[in-house]
């Protein structure tokens, strides 16, 4: 019987923002975006490699989505605080899903070349952009502040189960029917993403005041960031994640090929396998008491992720690979979601947008990056890259461990 209370009671607290109406509504949305979303990611880069068997333009596609996020999401995150919200993130939803409609014309016609590709990578990742401040921005006005961590946990999770989920399909659709259907999926779930955002019933405007217009708004951003040592340390910080994240995503087709020969189906479960890993880990964090979240678990995390990756580099067995990614995936995702509730914590709502758009600025910065280890692969072979990336990771985690100590007494 307290058996059963226990598991009870922990199922709630795991869950528990899930219990918000208006959150729900965000979260779901989040799910049919990001399936479509993940899809698409996976067809794009098989479809890349078929056309060019080039690591260096892999890594180039897969880094265009993000390369907008160095520059645009400054002026996201100053739309945020400044229109409502709700609406923000709709046209960016709707935006991407027209960019996917003529990829899968293209596609279609067998008209598509490279450039194409990169063009339209280009302007997806100006609509993520708009997409991801005015999203981070709504999820604090639809919780409680005592589940902050749940709600960013589970939005987090609503993101790596769609993974999951997506990527296997992607892979069966792929070596069934080829890339078109999966582009027309995510068209599909960005537009079932704005149905259900119109349903939700808060208030997703920013505070009256909360921002000022043009450079004004922008160097008010800056000096807020300027003004905490904490910000200013973990906002760089995401750079970890990011680059990792893209470099070994833009990787995958040609391990599955060349490496472990498991073909598209296989190489649907190898980009699943993080997924999981992150979905195991979010529920994990869920279940935290968000005043028990703290620092040491960056330096913790980011440490296991670099192992994880370097052990994935040198792995011949394809059962192998897929658990080294579990736990990866894992690790990663546990990084970015403590990471996302420490800064959510320190800022105020005014600022919110602003702050947290100089984050998606690391987003792209991160796989911009990653372009580096896309030419070490061209010059040598994409393992020899993962395996250095992999071993820079737990540098950057001793370094951490070592010489911030500040972060480690933050709560």
């Amino acid at each position: 019987m307290n058996v059963n209370r226990e598991t009870d009671s922990l199922l709630r607290r795991t869950f528990v923002s899930l219990g918000y109406r208006d959150y729900r509504l965000v979260w779901l949305g989040s799910v049919t975006e990001h399936i479509g979303e993940w899809m698409e990611l996976a067809a794009l880069l098989w479809l890349v490699n078929d056309l060019t068997h080039s690591p260096l333009m892999l890594t180039i596609v897969g880094s265009c989505r993000f390369i907008p996020m160095v520059f645009f999401p400054i002026l996201g995150g100053m739309a945020a605080d400044k229109m409502d919200r709700r609406r923000l993130l709709t046209f960016a939803l709707l935006f991407a899903a027209i960019l996917s409609i003529i990829l899968a014309v293209l596609v279609k016609t067998g008209t598509v070349e490279v450039w194409h590709i990169i063009v339209l990578s280009l302007l997806s990742g100006v609509a993520t952009s708009f997409n991801h401040p005015a999203r981070q921005s709504m999820v604090p006005n639809l919780v409680e502040k005592s589940h902050l961590l749940n709600a960013i946990s589970l939005d987090s999770a609503s993101v790596q189960a769609s993974r999951f989920i997506a990527t296997p399909i992607a892979g069966f659709l792929i070596a069934s029917y080829g890339v078109v259907p999966v582009f027309g999926a995510r068209a599909l779930g960005a537009l079932l993403a704005t149905c259900w955002l119109g349903f939700v019933k808060v208030d997703l405007r920013p505070p009256p005041g909360g921002a000022k217009t043009g450079f004004r708004n922008v160097i008010d951003g800056f000096r807020y960031v300027k003004g905490s040592a904490l910000l200013l340390t973990l906002i760089p910080l995401y750079l970890i994640p990011w680059i990792t994240q893209n470099t070994s995503n833009n990787f995958l087709p040609i391990f599955a090929r060349d490496i472990l020969k498991i073909g598209a189906s296989g190489y649907g479960f190898l980009q699943a396998a993080p997924g999981l890993g992150a979905l195991v880990s979010l529920i994990a964090l869920a279940a935290v008491p968000y005043y028990r979240v703290n620092t040491s678990l960056l330096f913790v995390t980011s440490g296991v992720l670099g192992v994880s990756l370097f052990l994935f580099s040198v792995s011949g067995s394809p059962i192998l690979s897929m658990l080294l990614l579990l736990i990866y995936g894992g690790m990663t995702t546990s990084f970015m979601t403590i990471n996302t509730a420490l800064i959510q914590n320190h800022i105020s709502d005014a600022m919110r947008g602003r702050v947290m758009s100089l984050r998606e600025v690391a987003n792209g910065a991160g796989p911009a990056g990653s372009l580096a280890f896309g030419a070490l692969a061209e010059r040598t072979s994409a393992p020899f890259s993962l395996a250095l990336l992999g071993l820079m990771c737990v540098a950057i985690s001793i370094f951490v461990a070592f010489h911030l100590s500040k972060l480690r007494k933050t709560r």
